[in-house]
């Protein structure tokens, strides 16, 4: 299950997304390696190249999210934390493997 929280404040969630399967098209798997090749940022904790990663990224984060999402509107973008969409990707790669797996047999 893919989830991600949209926050009323930074201690209250407003409401969360849920999702129990996601067809991933091509066409996003090679948006979100374009996103990872900046992911040496992650590694150094460079905060100015992490900070130019989501930059200029944001638009390819921004539909995957509304892709995986439907009803994700552009206000609800805005109220999820940062430091949850890592998480988010690590749940989706691992969901595209296992669906990867699970076709092939």
């Amino acid at each position: 299950m893919l989830k991600i929280n949209i926050w009323k404040n930074q201690k209250e969630i407003e409401k969360t997304f849920a999702v129990d399967a996601y067809d991933l098209m091509y066409g996003t798997v090679e948006d979100i390696f374009e996103i990872l090749d900046g992911v040496d940022a992650l590694e150094k904790k460079d905060d100015a190249a992490l900070i130019s990663l989501i930059q200029t990224n944001r638009g390819k984060i921004n539909d995957l999210l509304m892709d995986v999402f439907p009803d994700l509107t552009p206000e609800d973008l805005r109220k999820i934390k940062l430091k949850e969409l890592i998480p988010f990707f690590v749940d989706l790669f691992s969901y595209v493997r296992v669906s990867f797996h699970n076709s092939k047999n």
